[in-house]
């Protein structure tokens, strides 16, 4: 009786025992199946099952793609075109013009012996066609001569020999060698002057004559004595030529022209030599 319910216990004991330990053993191998199961396979779960949350693993892959491009071509192409030299010189437009003049007066005929070089400056206005052989052309000047040393202070003076002059003139271009045009002139001129010795005809008692005035040995010239106090007129003429010539664009002209002072009867003579611009 005792033998058979001790046996009777154990059995009973074992039987529990087998109860508690097979769920145990389920849940162990199901858990083991979780581990071993990829993120790619399907986990089973049964009802009444506990299963935990499946790990999540998040990656941030930040990607920097810096790609710079410095490739700057420049090209310049400069193409220098230099035009061939004009052959002909600029041609004249006009036909009025206005130009300045100045240059060297010298002292000629008789009172040559009286006085020696200046200058002289002055302007000039003209119509000048421009496929014309002729053209008309105004002038004013003021020219200075100077003195010889040792004449008669009585004849010549002591003050600046000063000479203005008005003129107008004719001229004629009959030769042009490609913009060069070589012209005469001439015409008619009023004179004033202050402090120069003009020539004449006779010896009168205004006069002075002979070799101790103007220095030449056997010289029966004659002289007005110069005044130094008042300006006196006297009306002449001119003649002479010229070169008209450009340089660059600008027009200018080269002359030189006898000029004369008609006083009692007799003529002096100035040769003034002048270099000009004009502006047409």
């Amino acid at each position: 009786m005792r033998v058979r319910n001790i046996t009777t216990c154990a059995l009973g004991f074992a039987a529990a025992l087998t109860l508690v330990a097979s769920p145990l053993t389920a849940q162990t191998q199901d858990t083991a199946k979780l581990r071993r199961t990829t993120s790619e396979q399907r986990i089973g779960i049964s009802k009444g099952e506990v299963v935990s949350a499946p790990r999540v693993d998040t990656v941030f892959v930040t990607r920097y793609d810096t790609v710079r491009v410095n490739n700057t071509i420049v090209r310049v192409d400069t193409v220098t075109v230099v035009p061939p030299a004009p052959i002909s010189m600029p041609k004249i437009v006009g036909p009025m013009y206005w130009g300045l003049y100045a240059g060297n007066t010298r002292p000629a005929g008789n009172i040559d012996r009286l006085y020696t070089n200046g200058y002289h400056a002055g302007g000039v206005i003209g119509y000048e066609n421009q496929h014309s052989f002729w053209g008309l052309r105004a002038n004013a000047d003021l020219a200075q001569i100077n003195r010889e040393q040792g004449r008669a202070t009585a004849l010549v003076g002591t003050g600046t020999p000063l000479l203005w002059t008005l003129g107008a003139d004719l001229k004629i271009k009959p030769l042009n060698f490609s913009g060069w045009d070589l012209y005469a002139i001439g015409g008619g001129q009023f004179n004033a002057y202050k402090r120069i010795a003009t020539a004449r005809s006779d010896n009168s008692s205004l006069g002075f004559c002979g070799a101790g005035f103007d220095g030449h040995p056997g010289s029966d010239s004659c002289y007005t004595p110069a005044s130094d106090t008042k300006w006196k007129g006297a009306l002449g003429f001119n003649f002479g030529a010229g070169l008209d010539f450009h340089i660059g664009s600008q027009d200018m002209f080269f002359e030189g022209r006898y000029q004369t002072m008609q006083k009692d009867g007799g003529t002096t003579w100035m040769l003034p030599i002048s270099l000009g611009v004009r502006y047409f």
